[in-house]
């Protein structure tokens, strides 16, 4: 197994692990990329070095299918091989092959993220002509749209952010301050939104309005606004108030939950509730996306209703309930498989707002201790079905009973 780590999760993940909502602009199920595999050359005592340590800046020049190259940033895991997970000023990580590096030359100096001025004129420099920078205490919004769309999703987002951390925090959890700033790219259409995706989510792009990118650790979405479900007949996207009206009317609230769920994803990320490329079960990670992906527009808070039932994932979740089997909870806990097949990506998204909403609310102790564990993953170390299952009965106990109790109460939610 000596060398394989780095180098076969570079080529299985291809730099990207794309966490995107089941419900995509045309209702169609958006799928997630394939997970990392196990860096089985990495111990348990490098792990733990590299997360206590503040790693200074290392400069670490490698080959690549563009060329040779040079990421300077903190050296987060090493393996055996040489391969190296390195996380650069921007709040981007870079996992780079042992055959591919060439050099690696240490400095004295201390790591340091980039500023929101910084990191916003190094993204201008990256976009195209025409993109422009809105600012909020922990968002950095790209726009080539109008000003007013830029302000209605960071406040969107900035809702979002404040309703998510405070509730854990409720609950228990540990959360932190971003270390880096909340990054969004909001392109001014469907086509050059697509145009710019396409590298990263291939020809699946065009079901899905809006991804959160583990790489990049940056949210992209299009104007919603200009959806042709949602635009009036004058094509307007107006004022503040005409954006909320429009994205408020029944056609464009699955576009809103899924640009929501993607914001959800970055925010547990980057707060300490879950660590990027860690082996966070599909279930859970997409699932309490789900929970969170309806806000109220007409509220200036947003989450009013933080934990309200989800009716479409409870229809198709009640709906299907004939056809689950004895081993159907087993495999939604442990293998990520039905989240990837198009054939049953739709229904396993309900199955985990399901699971979550029932644990969150029947078991919310055991919920957030089993949070906790999750949050101690370390990344690029991929877990078997029977660790999975293992870690979840740890928290909540005999499947069987759990799942007794948990489709008797779901099967009877309204």
């Amino acid at each position: 197994m000596k060398g394989m780590g780095i180098n076969f999760i570079s080529r299985r993940i291809a730099f990207v692990f794309v966490l995107v909502a089941a419900v995509a602009s045309n209702g169609q199920s958006a799928l997630a990329k394939p997970r990392p595999a196990a860096l089985a050359n990495i111990t348990a005592d490098q792990r733990s070095e590299a997360k206590e340590k503040h790693n200074p800046v290392e400069r670490v020049t490698f080959f690549s299918e563009g060329g040779q190259q040079t990421v300077a940033g903190r050296i987060l895991l090493e393996a055996q091989d040489g391969g190296v997970l390195v996380e650069s000023a921007d709040g981007q990580q870079h996992t780079i092959e042992g055959k591919s590096v060439l050099s690696r030359q240490k400095s004295d100096a201390p790591f340091r993220p980039l500023t929101t001025a910084e990191l916003g004129e190094k993204l201008l420099a990256k976009l195209s002509p025409g993109f422009r920078i809105h600012r909020t205490p922990h968002y950095i919004i790209c726009y080539n749209t109008s000003r007013e769309y830029a302000e209605w999703t960071s406040s969107l987002y900035e809702r979002l952010y404040k309703a998510f951390t405070s509730y854990w925090k409720r609950q228990g959890m540990e959360i932190r301050e971003p270390e880096f700033p909340l990054v969004v790219v909001a392109f001014a259409d469907r086509g050059s939104y697509e145009a710019a995706a396409h590298d990263d989510l291939g020809d699946a792009v065009r079901n899905v309005v809006g991804y959160y990118n583990l790489k990049t650790n940056l949210v992209s979405m299009y104007d919603l606004t200009g959806a042709e479900s949602v635009r009036g007949p004058e094509n307007r996207r107006g004022s503040l108030r005409e954006i909320t009206q429009m994205l408020s009317q029944r056609a464009a609230v699955p576009l809103v939950a899924t640009i929501v769920h993607e914001a959800t994803h970055q925010i547990a990320f980057n707060c300490g509730l879950q660590t990027r490329f860690a082996d966070i079960p599909l279930w859970q990670s997409e699932g309490m996306a789900v929970y969170f992906e309806a806000p109220d527009l007409s509220s200036s808070r947003g989450w009013r209703g933080i934990g309200r039932v989800n009716y479409p994932r409870l229809q198709t979740f009640q709906r299907n309930l004939p056809n689950w089997r004895r081993n159907s909870l087993e495999s939604l806990i442990a293998d990520n498989t039905r989240f990837r097949d198009p054939r049953t990506a739709v229904a396993a998204y309900a199955d985990a707002w399901a699971l979550n909403y029932f644990l969150i609310k029947y078991r919310p102790d055991e919920y957030a201790a089993y949070l906790k564990t999750l949050a101690q993953k370390q990344p690029l170390v991929e877990d078997n079905l029977d660790t999975r299952l293992a870690e979840f009965k740890q928290h909540f106990g005999d499947l069987r009973t759990l799942e007794r109790d948990f489709l008797n109460k779901m099967s009877r939610v309204q």
